[in-house]
C-alpha cells in the first residue's frame, strides 16, 4: 500500500552547537542569505561508496565544503578545496580541509554569521568531479513500504520526513 509524501520544497537543517556537530557551521550571513559549510570525505565519480579492495585511499579526498544560499532557499553556489587525499593519512588531510574551510568562510564574510537552522531546497552541484547534493529519494520495497528521504552527498546523510522537522540519520 503506497502513501507518500511529495518531494520538499524546503528542507530545515538544524544549526548543532556541541563538539562533534554535523551542522555547526549553517546560518544567516549578509542580509538574510544562507549557508551550510563542512569537510567531508568524498569519492569522485557516480560511485558514493567504492570497492573496498580497490586503490580507494588513493582517490578519496578530504575537502572543505561551503554551500550558499539565498534567503529562499535557493542554491547560489558551491566551494570545494582539497585538503588532501586519505593516503596521506586522514588526519593531516583533514587538518588542511578544515585549514581551508576556515579560509573560505572568512573569505565570504560569515564570521560574523548568526549561526541557525537554515531552510533551502534539494540542489546537486560538481566540483572537480565530485557531486555535491541534496537529493530526495522515494524507493518503494517489495511489501509496499515507501521508503522516502533525503540526502546530503557525500556526506551520507540521511534527512528524514517531516522535511521541515531536520531530523536525520547517518
Amino acid at each position: 500500500m503506497e502513501n507518500a509524501m511529495a518531494a520538499p520544497e524546503k528542507l530545515r537543517i538544524p544549526y548543532e552547537d556541541w563538539e562533534d556537530a554535523r551542522f555547526e557551521y549553517v546560518g544567516q550571513y549578509g542580509g538574510g542569505n544562507q549557508f551550510m559549510a563542512f569537510v567531508t570525505g568524498a569519492f569522485p565519480g557516480p560511485d558514493h561508496f567504492p570497492n573496498p579492495g580497490g586503490n580507494w585511499r588513493e582517490i578519496k579526498r578530504w575537502s572543505a565544503v561551503v554551500h550558499r544560499f539565498d534567503r529562499d532557499g535557493n542554491h547560489l553556489g558551491t566551494e570545494a578545496r582539497l585538503g588532501g587525499f586519505d593516503i596521506e593519512g586522514r588526519a593531516a588531510a583533514g587538518e588542511k580541509a578544515w585549514h581551508h574551510l576556515g579560509q573560505i568562510l572568512k573569505d565570504l564574510g560569515v564570521e560574523n554569521a548568526r549561526p541557525c537552522d537554515i531552510h533551502v531546497k534539494p540542489f546537486s552541484a560538481e566540483v572537480d568531479g565530485v557531486v555535491y547534493a541534496l537529493e530526495y529519494e522515494r524507493e518503494v520495497t517489495d511489501d509496499g513500504e515507501v521508503l522516502e528521504y533525503v540526502m546530503l552527498w557525500p556526506n551520507d546523510i540521511m534527512f528524514h520526513p517531516p522535511w521541515d522537522g531536520g531530523k536525520y540519520s547517518t
